[in-house]
């Protein structure tokens, strides 16, 4: 089973956003950087836009910027800004169904999943926007490419 992207992907937006500052950036100049199709982006970008973490303008030299410090922006901001469901959905069944353990397994699942959930936001939440760019500013240094694209 493949991989969800989409955090990952929004949180490499976010912090190009923050190096830039208040210069926008175009969603094909993000894409590049992020090495996927500016579609994308502009998807993602108007789920953080939504969520008040992103602004656009629109025309010529638009493009995004972050619109909060990346010091008030949390992994979970980010996360939530992008999740309409759940991370583990459990389909219910009919309380007739003939199977008694599918019956009984999935309101078990739903409780334990959703305490699963709970923890993922509880250390998405105490993880700073400021923090993943300290260590990507870190490493950056660390492979003398400090100011390269």
């Amino acid at each position: 089973m493949a991989g969800n992207t989409r955090l990952a992907t929004a949180i490499h937006v976010a912090g190009l956003l923050s190096f830039a500052d208040t210069v926008p950036i175009s969603s094909e100049n993000i894409a590049d950087s992020v090495n996927t199709n500016p579609v994308v982006i502009r998807r993602i970008i108007g789920l953080l836009t939504k969520a008040g973490l992103v602004n656009v303008k629109m025309g010529v030299g638009g493009g995004a910027c972050l619109a909060k410090s990346p010091v008030e922006v949390t992994l979970a901001d980010i996360y939530l800004a992008l999740e309409e469901n759940a991370v583990f959905e459990v389909p219910q069944l009919e309380e007739s169904h003939p199977c008694a353990i599918g019956r009984i397994v999935r309101p078990v699942l739903s409780e334990v999943l959703s305490g699963v959930e709970q923890n993922l936001l509880e250390s998405l939440r105490k993880i700073t926007l400021a923090e993943v760019i300290i260590k990507v500013h870190s490493r950056m240094k660390e492979q003398g490419i400090l100011g390269q694209k």
